[in-house]
This record gives structure tokens, sequence and C-alpha cells, in this order.
């Protein structure tokens, strides 16, 4: 195969570990459970007694199912069990002497390679002392599947294993083979005791601070790059793994491996690695490595299906830090392709990345209160008015609060919570216990996926308390609202995948209930952008999305609550919030009834609204102000004055880290006065 995406030392190509992949909002079967891959899985799966979906979610996590052919990955891996044999690695070895087959036959033949996975998992549950009551819980495999990665050390390996339980949490579809998605949650075993590498509690990841606050931080081993550099940064450089997310990072840690990368970016959900300091020179470009900054995408260049919208917009989100930390400009001049860098021979990030999307989102600016926010009521201190907050996150976890005394935010920002939030968390705010002053909520997602609450007492948060186990894991998209209309905010979260299910958890005032219960089957997949709002008017949160398309597909689904369920999605207008606009959802003319409202967020910085009459939102959009939200700049809607109609507001973050207000007269945003001089830094999640 010629050089891809894996960087280079000197002529020395990088050899990538073993690759865990993730799915994609993957096309309906279009073939049978007899496919000859199926059965290949069916087989081997009955032979040697390990569970089918685990399997095939195992190999889809190594390779997507694509054998290349019996062609060799970079870490010399054949089939679509990616079975290994490099010096440090001899999985392909191992899996011939337990099936009697040759080598050459597991290389090059997939039924003979489905076979030795399954043989070299049942391997190691043997050793891991699975009971045959065990083998048939699908949730008690975790610990096999943790060592299958061969990872460095466990806190890696917990990467690996938490993404195959992802991949059986939202389901496999391809042309050959399907796992229906199942609410699985593993027995951890020794693994409850180790943090995922980067995570803020693991020993890997509590030595340093990662310089960009919503990564994770897991240092390269000391030899795969040089401390300092020999010239300014000027270029940020974009590769493709050609290999998995957590592979990356057990390779980069590896001695022998001699390469490394800044940052490490994961297909599925966006999520970021920092393992070298940017002032550092990582090994990833040969002669550019001097003045780059490298950003690894997890991925295969020759297939489009690992550049997802979440990738696209986290790696872009990191792009723009970068040019804003270092004074680059925003463009092709400054962000660059492996393969225009001088001396090197890849292709990566090859044919299928999309350039003008990705500039156009560096540009755009995304957000630091998460992708999917469209809303979230911030009065602390019962007051009438919203005020403001920021959570630091990084390893201060510190919570900041300035109050709005209905012309300006508090000057001085008051410390109200000193430990909430950690990186990867989503974080929102709620009245969960119905005393008119709003609270704060993080969703851990992962494997554990609690829910822990933070009260507020008018004047500080409370202590964290757990309200709930198992809610909103791994990637599944969680938000927060009044669905039946009781004076307490509830937990929701959309799987936000294929099934696109919708999961509620309501609050009793101190805690929320046990077990979540599935109020809608089909809404808002990936890609789109879902939020709540009482669009109707009768004290229950609804459930809407925005669809976000080109300009013609730009739509807005709703879906009404009954108090038990959600209704039928209708949709409410046919062109709004188009491709990478910021859409938000408030009452922004006092009539009780949620309105929706865009930000344009560039150059133009314009903002739209179309307010509801109760069934539908008015079919015209309306321009309500024409200079608010710049690129890089984060909005949102908040009732800033009490008068009872929410005012936008943003966060310019960057330099100033200014907030704007621009009220709400009812019918037009009067022009943006500074609320706040200095709130919400770079990194850390506004509301």
């Amino acid at each position: 195969m010629p050089p891809t995406g894996l960087p280079w030392r000197g002529g020395v190509a990088a050899v990538l570990a073993a690759a865990l992949l993730s799915p994609v909002a993957p096309a309906p079967a279009t073939a049978g459970p007899t496919s000859p891959l199926d059965a290949a899985f069916a087989r081997a799966a009955s032979e040697f007694d390990v569970p089918k979906d685990l399997l095939v979610a195992v190999g889809y996590g190594e390779t997507r199912l694509d054998g290349h052919e019996g062609s060799p990955s970079q870490a010399n891996g054949y089939g679509v069990m990616h079975l290994v044999s490099n010096p440090r690695q001899r999985t392909l070895e191992r899996a011939a002497e337990l099936t009697g087959q040759p080598v050459s036959t597991l290389r090059s033949v997939t039924s003979a390679n489905v076979r030795g996975g399954a043989a070299l998992l049942r391997d190691i549950a043997d050793a891991e002392r699975l009971t045959a009551a065990d083998r048939d819980r699908i949730s008690a495999w975790y610990p096999v599947v943790a060592r299958y990665a061969h990872a460095v050390d466990d806190a890696t390996a917990r990467l690996y294993a938490d993404h195959v339980y992802d991949l059986l949490h939202a389901g496999i579809t391809t042309t050959a083979v399907r796992v229906t998605p199942q609410r699985v949650q593993p027995e951890l075993g020794r693994y409850a005791r180790v943090a995922p590498a980067g995570s803020a509690t693991s020993g890997v990841g509590a030595a340093a601070v990662p310089e960009y606050p919503p990564a994770r931080w897991v240092a390269a081993h000391g030899g795969n790059y040089s401390a300092g550099r020999s010239s300014r940064i000027t270029t940020v450089v974009i590769h493709v793994t050609q290999g998995s997310y957590a592979g990356t990072i057990s390779w980069f840690q590896n001695p022998s491996s001699g390469v490394s990368a800044h940052y490490v970016v994961k297909s599925s959900n966006g999520e970021i690695t920092q393992m070298v300091r940017e002032g550092d020179t990582a090994y990833h470009a040969r002669s550019g490595n001097p003045y780059s900054v490298g950003i690894e995408h997890e991925g295969y260049v020759d297939n489009p299906a690992w550049f997802t919208d979440a990738m696209y917009r986290s790696s872009a989100a990191l792009t723009r830090y970068l040019c804003d930390k270092y004074g680059l400009p925003k463009n092709r001049t400054a962000i660059k392709a492996h393969y225009e860098i001088p001396g090197n021979d890849h292709t990566d990030p090859g044919p299928h990345w999309n350039w003008d999307y990705y500039i156009s989102l560096v540009n755009a600016g995304g957000g630091s209160g998460g992708k999917y926010l469209a809303g979230s009521p911030t009065d602390f201190t019962g007051d009438g008015r919203d005020d403001i907050v920021t959570f630091t996150q990084g390893t201060l976890n510190d919570v900041y609060v300035a109050t709005s005394t209905g012309t300006t935010f508090t000057g001085t920002s008051v410390k109200w919570n000193d430990f909430f939030g950690l990186n990867g968390e989503t974080l929102l705010t709620g009245d969960f216990n119905g005393d008119n002053k709003d609270d704060i909520i993080t969703f851990t997602h992962g494997t554990l996926a609690d829910v822990y609450v933070a009260l507020s007492t008018g004047t500080t948060f409370t202590s964290s308390q757990k309200w709930h186990d198992w809610f909103a894991p791994h990637h599944e998209v969680a938000a927060v609202g009044d669905v039946n209309g009781d004076g307490r905010d509830d937990i929701i979260t959309f799987t936000h995948d294929t099934n696109a299910d919708v999961y509620v958890a309501l609050s009793t005032g101190t805690s929320f209930t046990g077990t979540a219960v599935k109020w809608h089957d089909y809404f808002s997949i990936t890609g789109e952008h879902p939020a709540l709002g009482d669009v109707n008017g009768d004290g229950k949160d609804d459930i809407i999305t925005f669809t976000q398309g080109p300009t013609t597909a730009a739509d807005v689904i709703i879906a009404l609550s009954t108090g038990t369920t959600f209704s039928t999605p209708q949709k409410w207008h046919d062109l709004f919030a188009v491709g990478t606009e910021q859409p938000r959802v408030g009452d922004i003319n006092g009539d009780g009834k949620d309105d929706i409202v865009t930000f344009t967020c560039n150059t133009n910085a314009d903002v739209y609204a179309a307010t509801s009459t109760g069934t539908t939102f008015t079919g015209t959009t309306i321009k309500w102000n024409d200079h608010f939200c710049l690129t890089g700049e984060f909005p949102y809607l908040a009732d800033a004055n009490g008068d009872n109609k929410d005012d936008i507001i943003v966060f310019t973050k960057n330099t100033t880290n200014d907030v704007y207000v621009g009220l709400s007269t009812g019918t037009t945003f009067q022009p943006g006065q500074k609320w706040h001089d200095y709130f919400g830094l770079n990194g850390e999640t506004t509301l």
C-alpha cells in the first residue's frame, strides 16, 4: 500500500497499533442475515461460545469489517479481525495455534480470520475465568475486550473496550451484518478501578493539564518527540491516522514507534487527546515538524464515513483555538494537509476530506456550551433575571457566576462551586427541585453514565449529588426540560443515531426516576441539532430538531409533549438554521410560547427569528439584528433584564472574553451592549 496518514520521523514510517473504529450513520441493511460474512460470524461465535454481537462489534471496531483483500495494515495486521504480527503483538500466530489454521489462511480468508478472532476472544475469556454462564452475558465480556486491545496500559485498554460497548449500544448496520442496538451496562471488573486514559483521575492523565481545555492529556513517550522547538509555529497540519483512536494513543506511547502528534481526534464523537505539548516538536510531518502542530484524525483516507460531523466540528474548534493562540490566518495558508508539507510522500487527509466545510467551521466558531445546546435556564438567584455561568473544567473544575442587575452582569464573577464538571462531560442548567432557582447538572457519559446535580442556594451551588446512575451513556445527547409540566426540570437523552430514540427520566425533586423511559422512538438523527422548548405554551417542554441541511433541507421538526410521551413529529418550519448557523430556542416576544432564533456567526453576524403561533413557526423568517455574534463567538438566549422576553447574549471568547447583550423589544433585538468585560475564557463552558 502507498504511504498515507501516519507520521514520519526522518524516513521511518509509523506503524499503528490495533485499530478501534466507530459507526457513522450507516445505511439500512440491504442484505439479510445469511450473507457469507454474517454466516462466518455466526459459525465462529457458536464454535467458541462467544456472543455473536460482541464478535461483530470487535471486528467492526478493528477494521469496519474491511479485510483490505488480505493486505496488511500499518501495524502488519490482517483481515476483518485485525490479527497482528509484529515484534510487540503476535495475535496472528496465537490464532494459528488456537485454530490449527495456517497463518497464510488466517491472513487471506475472511471466514478463517473471523474464526481466529473468536478463538482469541475465547482464549482471553478462559484466562479471565469466565464461566459458561458468564459467557452468555455480553456485559461480562468487558475485561476480555479490554485485553484484546493489547494496549500499552489498562487506561488505554479502557478507551478501546468502552468504544466496543459504544458500538453495541448504538448498533451496527452494514450491507452484510447487523447488530441490534442494546442498552447493555458492562461489568467493568478490575477496570472499574482504572480511569480511561486521559481522564482527570487516571494515572496517565493526572500528571499534566492539556493546553486545549476540552482535551484529555495522555503523554507520548519521550523518545517520540523532541523538547522545545527550533522555529515558531506557523502551520496546523491535518493528518488521518490510518487506524484507530485508541490504537494511535497506544502507539504514540510506545517507545519503539518513533512518531507522535500533538493532538488526536476521535471519529464518533470528536473527543480529543493531547499527547505532546505545543511548545515541543512532535514527529509527524518530517520537514514540517519544527514549525507545525499536528492533528491526527481517526480513520482511513479511502473511507469518507470516518469523517463525521462531530469530528469536523471538534477538530475545527481545536484548529480555531490554535490559529487564535498563534496568530495564524484561518485559511489554507496556515492549515495544511500532510501531503502538502515538503519532503512528505503521504496522501492524507485524502480526497474525501471536505476542506471547504472544515475551513468554514474553523471560521464559523462553534460555541463553548456544547454542540447541541439550544437554551438552558440560568436564573440562579430566583429574581426573575437570568445570570451567566462558566465552568472552567480542566483540573480545577471551578464554577463561576456573574448575576444580572437588569442592566449589567455583576463586574466581579464569584466562585459558586470549586469542583464540578470534568473534561468531556455535558454541563447544563435547570430548576430540578422546583424552587425557582436554577441548578447545575453534569452528565458523565461513558460507561458509568452518571448524572450529578448541584442545587442553587441563591448565592452558591451545593456539593454535587448523584441523581441518576445510568443515563445518556456513551455518545448520546443529553438535554434538560420540564417535559411533564410539574415545575421541575427533567432529563432527556437523544440516542442521536439511526434508531433516534428519546429517553426521559423525570425529576422527583431529589433525584431522577430510576429507569429511563422511551418517550419517542424516532427523532433527531445523526447530524441534526436537537433541543427542547415549550413551543405551544402548555407548560410542558417539547422536543425540537433542526435538520441543518443546505438551503433546500433546513427543516425544523417538533414533537409535542403529552406529559407522558412525545407525539408524532410535525414540520413547523421548512427553511431555518442553514448549514453551520447556530440555532437557539426561547420566548423572545413574551407570549409564553418558545420561538426559534438562528445566528449566522460570520462576517455578516445576522440574527434571524421565527416566532411560534402555537401550531407552527411564522412562515417568513425575520432578521431581528444585523450585527451580533461574529466568527468564533458563542451566542445564547436568556431573559437578562427580567421582562419575560428572552434576549440575545454573546460570549466573545478569544482574547477579550467580553459578554454582550441585545435586549428584546418583542419584535427585534436592540444593538449589543457590553454587560461584562472578562468572563468565560477560551475552552470554558459558558451558559
